[in-house]
């Protein structure tokens, strides 16, 4: 049993709200009632990873449990803390204190913090029959709450495995740690439980649905999007049903889940409910919870089988209500594929893309962000930005950045023509069941053209300092210009964010800024 706790992925409550270790600790408890009395499990194992390990630990030591895995977890709060906050400061564009952490897209309150900073595993007495230490191959040998666990259990073993750090790097970098997974199963299966045989994926035969107690509430439901490709996304609607404004169809943010990054997506949807947008906030092939067709496409954010995806979805929708238009949402690979859905989909339904910090307007297998054409114009954007700047040249030649004139044109040679040290993926065909894919050339104007032929519109939302607006104006300046006037292409900037609008201002600014579109857009509609 997978779940979410409070404040967190999925499910209801938010970074601010009080009292998050309790509801935590509570929600563990939650679970393992559930499994006992729902689902009839009299034997619960709990396994937990970096805090989830830690909560499964605090659980334990107030309801024994039969097995405890704990996969490299948080033993001293005080140090996460401290380890947060200097992410914290790190990311931080502003020199203003503040009551809170902001740690990679998530919100610590002062109040968090303090209760994370008390947490001492080494003072905690977990109940449990066996206990298994997984760590990673590269980290900190540390035996200290292997030695505490010792004195709790006769049954207690320490593992080290390899693919802790691969699987916590960015979404589309990560990599399954199989040989962890395989271990931990392999050793419960050793303690002489009767782990059932994989079997086939449980269908839903209706929606379930659940509502969401904000202000205004809302209802959110899971749905099988396309069965025969096993599309898996959640609705957020209004609990009333709304006005008739348009369905808004959010893709995946690069290989994250359909939470989005930091929980953008799950915020966004549930605002935009609020004002009558119902939002699917859907996982294509390869990402999440709807599995590849092609092994070698699990976590591929770019695959070529998102246009597939993204149809089918339009056809569901299409099937729930048959009158009602359809924008597309994306951000970074996800707005890749909702501006190509765009150009490329023939669904009568589909009447805009929203496109937020897009990379790049085309790609082909075998692509790479690092080494591509998308990232050496970026390059020379920045560069072209601070040649001019005097100060820039004053602390070359004062010998200030440490590289002296040779070094400095070195390093630029180096960002614009980069060594192919990644490995492409072998080209791989179109899917045989769809006449969408990537396109065939690299021809913004003739795809923007396209856009505009069907009368359908675009609207981009880029941080400043981010690629998407200069990309756009670089490869069809005159054509994105003709569209602009039209009012066919808006294009809006959200001062002080990054690629992901992983702070709580900048995600203030995006919603703001794009719910005053929205309401423009569509509110003589409804």
């Amino acid at each position: 049993m997978r779940f979410d706790y409070d404040g967190t992925g999925d499910s209801e409550g938010m970074d601010h709200d009080a009292q998050r270790m309790p509801t935590w600790v509570a929600n563990v408890n939650d679970a393992v009632q559930w499994l006992k009395q729902e689902a009839g499990c009299d034997v619960v194992s709990l396994i937990g990873l970096r805090m989830g390990a830690t909560l499964a630990a605090l659980h334990a030591a107030e309801h024994r449990v039969e097995n405890l895995v704990l996969w490299e977890p948080v033993v001293k709060g005080r140090r996460y803390v401290r380890e947060l906050t200097a992410l914290n400061l790190a990311a931080s564009q502003t020199t203003n204190p503040s009551s809170m952490i902001e740690a990679v897209g998530f919100v610590f309150t002062n109040e968090t913090a303090q209760a994370l900073a008390k947490v001492d595993l080494l003072t905690v007495s977990p109940q449990f029959s066996s206990g298994l230490m997984v760590r990673s191959d590269k980290g900190s040998k540390d035996t200290a709450l292997k030695d505490h666990l010792d004195t709790l259990s006769s049954d207690v073993q320490q593992v080290c495995y390899p693919g802790f750090e691969e699987m916590m790097a960015e979404p589309q970098h990560a990599e399954v740690p199989s040989a962890a997974l395989e271990g931990i199963v392999d050793w419960l299966a050793s303690r002489e439980l009767q782990l059932p045989e994989p079997g086939p994926a449980r269908r839903l035969d209706a929606p379930a649905m659940m509502t969401m107690h904000g202000s205004p509430p809302v209802r959110e439901s899971l749905h099988q999007i396309a069965a025969e490709s096993e599309l898996f996304g959640i609705l957020t609607e209004p609990v009333d049903g709304g006005t008739a404004r348009p369905w808004i169809i959010m893709l995946n943010g690069g290989a994250a889940y359909h939470i989005g990054p930091g929980r953008l997506h799950v915020q966004l949807a549930r605002h935009l409910a609020t004002l009558g947008y119902p939002c699917l906030r859907m996982d294509i092939s390869g990402l999440g919870d709807s599995p590849a067709d092609d092994p070698r496409h699990e976590n591929d954010a770019y695959a070529a089988t998102a246009f597939r995806d993204v149809a089918l979805t339009c056809d569901y929708l299409n099937r729930l209500q048959p009158d009602r238009p359809i924008v597309l949402m994306g951000l970074c690979s996800g707005a890749y594929a909702a501006f190509q859905s765009v150009v490329q989909l023939p669904h009568p339904a589909l009447i805009e893309g929203i496109l937020l910090n897009p990379l790049t307007f085309f790609w082909r297998e075998g692509m790479s962000l690092t080494a591509s054409p998308t990232q050496r114009l970026q390059t020379w954007h920045y560069y072209r930005s601070i040649v001019f700047d005097s100060n820039n040249w004053r602390q070359l030649f004062s010998g200030k950045p440490g590289m002296g004139i040779a070094g400095a044109v070195r390093r630029f040679v180096q960002r614009m023509f980069p060594r192919a040290t990644h490995t492409f993926l072998p080209q791989i065909a179109r899917d045989t069941r769809s006449d969408y894919g990537h396109p065939a050339k690299e021809d913004l104007s003739a795809d923007l053209s396209r856009v505009a032929t069907t009368s359908r519109k675009l609207a981009m939302f880029v941080s400043e300092g981010d690629p998407g607006h200069f990309l756009l104006m670089h490869q069809a300046r005159r054509k994105a210009l003709k569209m602009i006037r039209k009012g066919q292409l808006k294009c809006f900037f959200v001062k002080d964010a990054d690629h992901t609008f992983s702070t709580e201002a900048a995600r203030r600014s995006l919603t703001q800024s794009l719910t005053d579109y929205l309401e423009s857009r569509f509110s003589s509609e409804a």
